[in-house]
């Protein structure tokens, strides 16, 4: 087993990639490498390389997936049987029980069970680590208050309902992978940010490692952010094998490396590794506020430890005048300016993912705009492109207006903010050079510009402080937030208490 460490900004995905290189130019066929990436971005992102570099069609690459992509297409189910928001409304229905995603319910004792959903969340995590549902609850009562009378049954019924009707969610579908080994042959195995899998994704690369000739584990423990989430980062730590660590960053100026290494050193368990920060001085500074940060130029990521945060920043962004990109945002604010965007990107001549083909149909008006039945997208490939005369020939577009006629579920305030960011020269075909995120949703992002919020007021979960595990984890965390950016670095740390304590 190969371990390739990749602090960050030195290249680990490139790095990969060059791996493929060598065992095509060896003469293995590309149905016979498997690159599987944490996120879907990632995978996205390292296929997309391939493709261009390689001349490959997304088909010639048919390994190159999530790994809960993988389960699903091996196991042969169709999306009907996978679960979502709908069903789990139905399955709140079914078990008599409060729904899922309300925040208040009135249903006897089981009232809690409701927005979030906390219940469904300890559910997950005991399934994914492998862990008895009853251990997970008594180590998580105190932060998430839950019943466990109402966890037993929230969980024998959501069997039940699932067996019944014969739906999967995400963790039946690594769970049946394991167990039934559906795990293909390959030639080349590469796990890329393998120190966010769980334990269950971990006893897939078991499998695929098994069958495998050549394995290849990429990652950086530095960079492990989701342990709550069901992340074992202990089994990346234990891997034995051959270790490769990249030692220069292409990213990090020097200040932001000194800080960055300073912060990291509160982390005890963890790989001893060393990198070089490239060759800039790097430009930081500190502020009370975000207003006093000027924005007028260049491209930004803003980062918040919190939701809250992040929301914030959106405000104050859209109050400036400014175009943005809200990662992973559930504000209908977001939706309609990243829809307006992928639209004349698309009215430009470029092609949008399957992704965005259905973000921007949601903005849409049915018959007018779009044809019924077609907002979905059903049956239209996972990773496939579309342009406009691809959608306007299979799949129902009825117009190519410009946006504020196209997408005729954008309200008039948001008409207004867009033509004020217009007027002030913002370009509607190109990215905006703004993004705003959790420090969560960044990983794996850079930019030349980074403002970071150092408040950590409004976590769901306070009792870090009061954990050495999860003091280490915070500190992983604005690890990564401090080594996103490539010229300047503003942190933003509140007056008064609820600032984590980044080293200056």
């Amino acid at each position: 087993m190969n371990i390739l460490l990749g602090p960050p900004g030195t290249g680990k995905t490139e790095t990969s990639i060059r791996t493929v290189e060598k065992f095509l130019s060896q003469g293995v066929p590309p149905d016979r490498i498997g690159y599987f990436a944490f996120t879907r971005r990632a995978n996205t992102e390292a296929k997309h390389r391939a493709m261009e570099r390689f001349t490959l069609s997304s088909q010639d690459l048919p390994y190159f997936r999530t790994l809960h992509s993988l389960a699903y297409s091996c196991m042969g189910i169709t999306r009907s049987q996978i679960m979502t928001r709908k069903h789990y409304e139905t399955a709140s229905e079914w078990l008599k029980i409060g729904s899922f995603f309300a925040r208040e319910s009135d249903h006897g004792p089981f009232k809690d069970v409701g927005y979030g959903d906390k219940y469904l969340e300890l559910i997950n995590i005991a399934r994914i680590t492998r862990t008895p549902l009853r251990q997970i609850y008594n180590a998580s009562r105190v932060r998430y208050k839950a019943d466990w009378r109402v966890l037993e049954y929230v969980d024998r019924g959501l069997k039940h309902y699932k067996k019944t009707y014969g739906l999967y969610d995400y963790a039946d579908m690594l769970i049946n992978f394991v167990e039934t080994d559906l795990a293909p042959r390959l030639e080349v195995v590469i796990i890329d940010e393998a120190q966010d899998l769980s334990a269950i994704q971990w006893e897939m690369v078991s499998l695929l490692a098994q069958k495998a000739k050549h394995v290849f584990i990429a990652g950086d423990d530095d960079q492990a952010i989701y342990r709550w989430a069901g992340a074992d980062i202990d089994r990346f730590l234990g891997l034995e094998g051959k270790v490769e660590v990249l030692s220069q960053s292409y990213r990090i100026p020097a200040k932001h490396h000194t800080m960055s290494q300073k912060l990291i050193e509160r982390v005890l368990h963890r790989y001893p590794k060393t990198f070089n920060p490239r060759d800039e001085e790097g430009y930081v500074q500190w502020h009370r506020h975000s207003e006093a940060v000027e924005m007028d130029e260049g491209n930004w990521l803003l980062l918040s430890r919190t939701t809250r945060g992040a929301n914030q920043l959106e405000e104050e962004v859209r109050q400036r005048g400014i175009l943005y990109r809200y990662d992973a945002s559930r504000s209908s604010d977001s939706k309609v300016l990243q829809a307006v965007v992928l639209w004349e990107k698309l009215r430009n001549g470029q092609k949008l993912h399957l992704e965005d083909v259905k973000r921007v149909y949601q903005q849409m008006i049915l018959h007018k705009q779009v044809g019924y039945g077609y907002k979905s997208m059903t049956g239209a490939e996972e990773e496939s492109f579309f342009s406009l005369e691809d959608l306007q020939k299979d799949h129902g577009l009825l117009t190519t207006s410009p946006w504020d006629l196209a997408l005729g579920k954008i309200s008039d305030r948001d008409k207004r903010y867009i033509g004020s960011c217009l007027r002030k020269g913002e370009v509607l075909t190109a990215d905006p050079r703004i993004t705003i995120s959790t420090i969560h949703r960044a990983k794996g992002a850079q930019a030349d510009n980074v403002l970071l919020l150092t408040d950590t007021t409004g976590r769901s979960n306070s009792q870090w402080r009061f954990s050495e595990t999860e003091k280490e984890d915070e500190a992983r965390v604005f690890y990564v937030g401090l080594t996103r950016s490539k010229h300047s670095l503003h942190l933003v740390h509140p007056m008064f208490s609820g600032g984590y304590n980044v080293p200056r």
